[in-house]
C-alpha cells in the first residue's frame, strides 16, 4: 500500500518500506535506551549489596570485637576479683610453708563458719559474757535487732571466724554453698540474705549483681601457683616469684573468698563508691547481716587496700554494731570477741 499526500502541488510517496526503516530505528532507540536504563539499575543494585555487606562486616568486627572484651573483662574479673591491687597490699605474712607474700588479695581475708553444715552457725561459739555485751550493744537502725533472733532470719547465735594473712581458714573447711545465678555460689544462709537483699535493692530501683564470689581452695591454690609460674617465666626466682605473686593473688588459706560468705559487687574500681548501689549498701547491708569488709579508713587494720565492692555476711547482729560504729571485722572481734 502507498500513502499519497499533496503539498505545493507536489505529490509525496511515503513507500512502506521507508516506514518499516523508521520503525526499526525507533524500536532501535527503544531497545538502546532500555539497556541504558538496565545497565544503571543493575550498578545502582551493586552499589546497595555492596554497602549492606560493609555494613555487616562492620557489625560483625564488632559483635566479635565485643565478644572477644567480655572474655578478657571476665579473666580480668576472675584474676582481680583474688588480687590485692598490686601497690595496695601493704603487708606480708607467711603462710603453711609458702613464701611469705608482700600483699594478699584485693578480695580475699575475712571470717566465716568453720562447720561445713548448712544448719549450723556460720560462726564459733561465743562465751555467755560475750553474748551479753552484744545484746547490750544493741543497734537501733536496721529492721531488726541484735538483742534478739528470734525475728531476725539473719541473726547468727556465734562470733564470725576471722580468715586472713594473719589468720588461716580453718583446717578441712567445706561450706555448703548453692548457686546464686551464673556460675557464682555463697553459703546457703548468706545465698539467702544476699537473695533478700538483691530484690529489697530492686524494689527501691537500684540493681545489684555479683561479679565474685566462693571459690574453692583448690582453685585459690592454681591461681597462685598460675600466678609464681607467670613471674619465674619473667626470670625471677622461686622465692622472688612467691612474694610478687602474693601482691595480686592471697596465698591458699587467707582468701575469705574460699569461706563461702564473701561476695565482690557491680565493679572492682574504687570509683563504684560513688554511685547509688554503694549509696544503698551502706545503708542497708547491715539489715541483711552483710557489712563492708575492707573500709578505707581501716587499712591498716585490715592490711587490705579500700574495697567498696567487698561484703561479707557475718550475720544482722554482728553487721549491725560494725556498721553503725564504723568498725571492721578485726575491730569488731577485738572488743566483743573471745
Amino acid at each position: 500500500m502507498r500513502k499519497i499526500c499533496c503539498f505545493f502541488g507536489y505529490s509525496v510517496v511515503e513507500y512502506p518500506r521507508v516506514q518499516a526503516a523508521d520503525a526499526a530505528g525507533g524500536e532501535k532507540m527503544r531497545k538502546k535506551k532500555i539497556r541504558r536504563y538496565t545497565r544503571r539499575e543493575v550498578r545502582r543494585n551493586r552499589i546497595i549489596a555492596f554497602c549492606c555487606l560493609v555494613v555487616l562486616a562492620v557489625l560483625l568486627v564488632a559483635l566479635i570485637v565485643w565478644g572477644i572484651k567480655g572474655l578478657l573483662t571476665g579473666s580480668r574479673a576472675e584474676e582481680n576479683s583474688v588480687s590485692s591491687g598490686s601497690d595496695s597490699s601493704i603487708f606480708s605474712s607467711q603462710a603453711s610453708g609458702q613464701v611469705s607474700s608482700a600483699g594478699s588479695s584485693s578480695h580475699e581475708p575475712s571470717s566465716s563458719t568453720a562447720d561445713s553444715s548448712a544448719g549450723e552457725s556460720l560462726s564459733s561459739p561465743a562465751s555467755s559474757e560475750n553474748s551479753s555485751s552484744l545484746a547490750s550493744s544493741g543497734v537501733s537502725s536496721g529492721s531488726s535487732t541484735a538483742a534478739s533472733g528470734s525475728s531476725d532470719p539473719y541473726y547468727e547465735t556465734g562470733m564470725p571466724i576471722l580468715v586472713n594473712p594473719d589468720s588461716l581458714m580453718p583446717d578441712g573447711y567445706s561450706p555448703t554453698v548453692v548457686s546464686v545465678g551464673g556460675n557464682y555460689k555463697l553459703e546457703t544462709r548468706a545465698a539467702a540474705a544476699w537473695a533478700d537483699m538483691q530484690a529489697a535493692a530492686s524494689k527501691d530501683g537500684v540493681s545489684l549483681w555479683i561479679i565474685s564470689a566462693y571459690r574453692t581452695l583448690e582453685r585459690q591454690t592454681e591461681l597462685y601457683n598460675e600466678k609464681i609460674s607467670e613471674y619465674k617465666n619473667l626470670g625471677y626466682s622461686e622465692e622472688q616469684a612467691k612474694i610478687e605473686a602474693g601482691k595480686w593473688v592471697a596465698v591458699p588459706g587467707t582468701s575469705e573468698h574460699c569461706l563461702g560468705y564473701a561476695a565482690d559487687l557491680c565493679s572492682l574500681e574504687e570509683s563504684f563508691e560513688n554511685s547509688d548501689q554503694f549509696a544503698w549498701l551502706q545503708k542497708h547491708c547491715a539489715e541483711y547481716g552483710f557489712i563492708l569488709r575492707y573500709p578505707k579508713d581501716k587499712v591498716d587494720i585490715t592490711k587490705i587496700s579500700y574495697e567498696p565492692w567487698h561484703y561479707r555476711y557475718v550475720g544482722s547482729n554482728h553487721a549491725q554494731i560494725i556498721m553503725s560504729q564504723g568498725l571492721c571485722l578485726e575491730e569488731y572481734l577485738e572488743q566483743y570477741g573471745a
